[in-house]
């Protein structure tokens, strides 16, 4: 298409260079395509915006969409109903809703005031710092690998790493720990290079035997052997 360069975002996520835990990494290593789904966005919560997650492994997206729906459904932390409330400080932030709000609180009396401020006095606000404040943390707990979060753990994560899981499938980076970024890249555009020239003798009514329409995972030896073959 005439592009610079070739961008990928969840497949770089699972790369060994990649600044997120070995956990993240493993989980994005067994995901399919259908384990993402979409979730609430931190920064903008009220509004409802959604960013797409990873579900293999984690029950962030579920819990933030509950989040999202006692917001929607309440007008403050008080009016959310007992039973719900004892199963959010249970589950969601293993301390009470009180002991949340002083966290958060603490947090945005250094960050933003103003939004304190704003929270005093519209106790809805109020509610979804707190709420907004479980979305942020997840996404750290992600990055550092705390165990004892992993369910909550956030992964920004699209369909396409499912789709690379099952290219890579029996080759060298199904592994987890083999993944890394020029190994990958040099496979992806070798392998639409290889691809494109298939697709454009067959549009020439050329027949491609069927293992010639498949690019298979290479070590990057093999690569920089073929690539020197093909100049």
């Amino acid at each position: 298409m005439g592009a610079a360069y070739v961008l990928t975002g969840s497949i770089n996520q699972a790369c060994t260079e990649a600044a997120t835990s070995a956990s993240v990494k493993e989980m994005l290593a067994q995901s399919s395509q259908a384990d993402v789904m979409m979730a609430p966005a931190a920064d903008m919560f009220e509004m409802g915006v959604r960013v797409q997650v990873l579900k293999y492994g984690t029950m962030f997206a579920v819990r933030a969409r509950k989040l999202y729906d006692l917001y929607r459904e309440h007008a403050s932390l008080e009016a959310i109903p007992v039973a719900q409330r004892a199963q959010l400080e249970r589950d969601f932030f293993k301390q009470t809703l009180d002991e949340a709000w002083a966290s958060t609180r603490e947090y945005f009396s250094r960050r933003d005031p103003s939004q304190n401020e704003k929270a005093e006095r519209d106790p809805k606000h109020k509610m979804a710092l707190v709420f907004r404040a479980y979305l942020g943390l997840a996404s750290r707990w992600a990055i550092s690998g705390e165990p004892t979060r992993k369910v909550d753990y956030q992964v920004w994560c699209g369909p396409a790493m499912g789709a690379f899981n099952e290219w890579a499938k029996g080759s060298f980076l199904e592994r987890a720990e083999r993944r890394q970024v020029v190994p990958i890249a040099m496979n992806i555009l070798t392998g639409c290079a290889v691809l494109g020239r298939v697709a454009a003798l067959r549009a020439q009514g050329i027949p491609v035997p069927p293992r010639a329409q498949r690019f298979a995972p290479r070590e990057l030896t093999e690569i920089e052997t073929l690539l020197r073959r093909d100049s």
